[in-house]
């Protein structure tokens, strides 16, 4: 199965990030995968295809890893592009890594090169993708994303992560939780 551990993100900033993906929709023209709403999340370490069994090794991580990180926030408050925003792949908002979540991405990150993932560079960024460039950037993608940042921060309470299948349908991709645990140790 596919799986990555992410912090999901609540409903109300799910239609706030929507809204900027939706203005960058209708003032482009490029052929690109947009996200639907309810697939947005912050990734905090893709795993790829991995044995169903492992899940329960995951989930002993993902307790430990968590039982000493006390809930924080993050805040998202521009717009960005991979690997640039001349060279767009990817589109996202997003924001600065406060010290948090890096604690929580380098502990993960650990752990599982302690299970036998490899290591993986570091992000710079939290960030929430709304879409993947199938072609060219539409020429007025850099122009766009200049005029709209700074967006208005929205903040991100961090109290849970989840490890998450990635399923793909006919449909687009489909994700569903296999567990979630709180920061701070508690069973979600």
């Amino acid at each position: 199965m596919r799986a990555f551990f992410g912090i999901p993100i609540q409903n109300q900033l799910q239609w706030a990030i929507r809204e900027t993906a939706e203005h960058l929709r209708s003032q482009t023209r490029m052929r690109a995968s947009w996200v639907p709403q309810q697939n947005y999340h912050i990734t905090l370490r893709f795993l790829g295809d991995i044995d169903p069994d492992l899940s329960v090794d995951l989930d002993d991580l993902c307790r430990a890893v968590c039982q000493d990180l006390e809930p924080f926030e993050c805040i998202m408050d521009r717009v960005g592009s991979f690997p640039s925003v001349d060279r767009a792949r990817v589109i996202w908002v997003g924001g600065e890594a406060s010290p948090s979540f890096r604690r929580l991405s380098q502990a993960l990150s650990d752990g599982l090169v302690d299970l036998g993932f490899p290591e993986t560079r570091k992000e710079s960024w939290v960030h929430v993708t709304l879409a993947r460039i199938k072609d060219r950037p539409d020429p007025a993608l850099p122009g766009l994303i200049s005029e709209l940042n700074p967006i208005a921060p929205l903040k991100m309470p961090v109290d849970h992560i989840a490890l998450m299948e990635s399923t793909l349908t006919p449909q687009g991709v489909v994700y569903s939780p296999l567990f979630t645990t709180r920061l701070g140790g508690s069973k979600g």
